[in-house]
């Protein structure tokens, strides 16, 4: 059994990976948009490719961002709901799944940022 201190330590570390996914959805918006800048008059096949990448890229990254914020809310409401059920395993596969989207994310801004300097 967890105690109410617990349970609050627990909600509201979800609501900072809320806020911290939140900040990613800006950033990777951001770069979409910095790509559309960036693309108009590239006729260089490997550009247009690496344009297509990570316009692809972005728009698979925002739905994962959405997805993981659904499944914090969803974690959140049942912790609520539930005060006194176990949350420990699913809020740390939750973390777990934040670790590798935050990687995963953090090494395309630096792809990005590498293609855009490098065309």
């Amino acid at each position: 059994m967890i105690t109410a201190t617990q349970h609050q330590s627990l909600i509201d570390e979800c609501k900072t990976w809320y806020d911290h996914l939140a900040s990613y959805s800006v950033k990777v918006k951001k770069m979409k948009s910095d790509l559309y800048f960036f693309a108009p008059g590239k006729t260089d096949h490997d550009t247009l490719l690496g344009v297509e990448h990570f316009h692809n890229q972005f728009h698979i990254q925002l739905i994962n961002i959405h997805d993981l914020k659904r499944e914090l809310k969803h974690h959140i409401h049942e912790a609520n709901a539930h005060p006194t059920f176990g949350h420990r395993i699913p809020h740390h596969h939750i973390k777990e799944k934040l670790d590798a989207l935050v990687t995963d994310l953090d090494m395309l801004e630096q792809e990005f940022n590498d293609f855009v300097s490098a065309n």
